[in-house]
């Protein structure tokens, strides 16, 4: 038998939308209608409001946020750190970037060259910064115990899923 799978699909006549009063479910406030917050860019308006529309305002040229987040998280996962240091939390309450400038460089760079993720990639491996040791003497650690200047490699190990998926790859199994 064919097996089934739900598919999401744009209701012809959306249902109303309230604003739920304290969270309640039966205490409806005013009806809600899609848009974006006002402290963001604005949504084109030629767009279609539904997912279709919000994808392409997330990955417009001029709407940088998921494009930096991709780029901090794929930075991390390299260097070991973000340059965010709180990539669960890149609103204006998680922490500023280290180095702005670098991010928001390497964000363009990735833009600019249609979201290639293997180009960004390659971008940090050919850096300096992931190509140092991470051995550091006394002073430098005491200088900077958090390694905020990128001074040396982090000296982090792979999860148990990359070990599992490095040693599947090595031996030609994966």
């Amino acid at each position: 038998s064919i097996q089934e799978i739900m598919v999401m699909r744009e209701m012809s006549k959306p249902r109303p939308t309230y604003f739920l009063n304290r969270g309640a479910y039966d205490d409806r406030g005013d009806q809600v209608f899609p848009a974006t917050p006002t402290v963001l860019s604005s949504f084109p308006n030629d767009a279609p409001r539904n997912r279709l529309g919000l994808a392409r305002w997330l990955t417009a040229a001029d709407h940088p946020l998921a494009a930096r987040v991709i780029v901090n998280r794929y930075w991390q996962l390299m260097i070991g750190e973000g340059l965010v240091r709180t990539p669960e939390d890149f609103g204006s309450q998680g922490k500023t970037p280290t180095h702005p400038k670098l991010l928001d460089w390497l964000t363009r760079d990735f833009v600019d060259n249609g979201w290639d993720l293997k180009r960004l990639l390659k971008q940090v491996a050919m850096s300096a910064t992931y190509q140092q040791s991470s051995s550091a003497s006394r002073e430098r650690i005491a200088d900077d115990p958090e390694n905020r200047l990128l001074a040396r490699a982090f000296s982090h190990r792979m999860s148990a899923e990359m070990l599992r998926d490095n040693a599947l790859a090595a031996s030609g199994l994966l």
